[in-house]
């Protein structure tokens, strides 16, 4: 993949972060109604949910053996990201975690990193 392919494919993620710092800003203000609080809340969603199809798209127009590689590693890092956010949600019920907010950067900066060690292990058995 080239350069400049890898970033047609993820400039959606890129909107969707300028998305959210522009909805936290906004969510500041105290001045807005109920319903555009939701709104504006909401508002990364849009562009998130495209990146998630450009990727779709992508993994899809892969070979055979770079898709199984590709979704073995989204899969890892998809299922362990949702084990962790449950270990993490059970004990701050349980009391013994308190406060304990990774916001959606660290999930998706933590999503990325189990991606990137699901592909190495992933490739370790085409070697």
């Amino acid at each position: 993949m080239s350069y400049r392919d890898a970033l047609k494919l993820n400039a959606w993620a890129g909107v969707a972060v300028l998305a959210a710092l522009v909805s936290r800003l906004l969510l500041r203000d105290t001045d807005l109604t109920g319903t555009v609080r939701v709104l504006v809340a909401l508002l990364p969603l849009v562009p998130g949910l495209l990146y998630v199809r450009a990727l779709w798209r992508w993994i899809t127009g892969l070979d055979e053996l770079q898709r199984r590689l590709q979704f073995q590693a989204v899969s890892f890092a998809t299922l362990t990201m949702l084990l962790v956010g449950l270990t993490v949600d059970l004990l701050q019920q349980a009391g013994f975690v308190r406060n304990l907010h990774f916001g959606w950067e660290g999930y998706f900066a933590f999503t990325f990193a189990l991606y990137a060690a699901g592909l190495a292990r992933a490739n370790r058995y085409y070697r």
